[in-house]
């Protein structure tokens, strides 16, 4: 993770965002309005625990093809379920290859480039650096290989990558993701953060 100065990603109004803290987990919302050091963030669902948390430390996490841009604050107001939290300038940028994998059961196809194997199969997990799939022609580690992966919503996402890893089973096998374009960057992240907050949702019985 890479400490960066606040103008690098300034949040604006329309933007959605997460807030992240220690006792809540993620949340998403939308900015309403953001200038003067404060920015006011509209929650997608409200969540009563937050106006126990005035003068807490906070922070308001937005999705770039770069990575996440934490931006550090303290929440200084709720009401409605919209927060006001006043940033400290600190703003931390989580990379890509640094997101947290998450379980994910999705249609993808796995070609060789320069060998003809494999075919269509499903994953078993995902994070910004690479795929979990089931491997029933058992590819070789080191194989180059062209990659369609089905998101729930848009085309299939088109990008090369390499079998780098043996799986905990004998038919998996772990694929390194080379070469995403960006828009195709910040649609895998926006699926990985979704997921990421639905797990943290389920483990709270919400």
């Amino acid at each position: 993770m890479a400490a960066v100065t606040a103008p690098v990603s300034q949040l604006g109004e329309g933007q959605h965002v997460t807030i992240r803290h220690v006792l809540l987990g993620l949340l998403p919302g939308t900015v309403e309005r953001a200038g003067d050091g404060n920015v006011t963030v509209a929650l997608t669902a409200r969540d009563d625990r937050i106006a126990r948390l005035i003068g807490h430390e906070i922070a308001v996490e937005l999705l770039s093809g770069r990575g996440i841009y934490r931006h550090a604050g303290k929440l200084t107001g709720e009401r409605n379920g919209s927060l006001t939290v006043a940033l400290s300038g600190d703003v931390e940028r989580i990379q890509r290859r640094e997101f947290v994998r998450v379980s994910a059961h999705l249609d993808v196809r796995v070609e060789g480039v320069d060998e003809e194997v494999g075919g269509d199969t499903r994953t078993l997990d995902i994070s910004g650096a690479g795929i979990q799939i089931i491997d029933p022609w058992n590819l070789p580690l080191g194989l180059a290989v062209r990659i369609e992966l089905k998101l729930p919503e848009g085309p299939p996402l088109s990008t090369s990558g390499m079998v780098v890893r043996q799986g905990a089973e004998e038919n998996q096998k772990g694929i390194r993701l080379d070469g995403i374009p960006r828009a195709e960057e910040d649609r895998l992240m926006r699926y990985i953060r979704e997921r990421e907050v639905q797990a943290l949702r389920a483990a709270r019985g919400r």
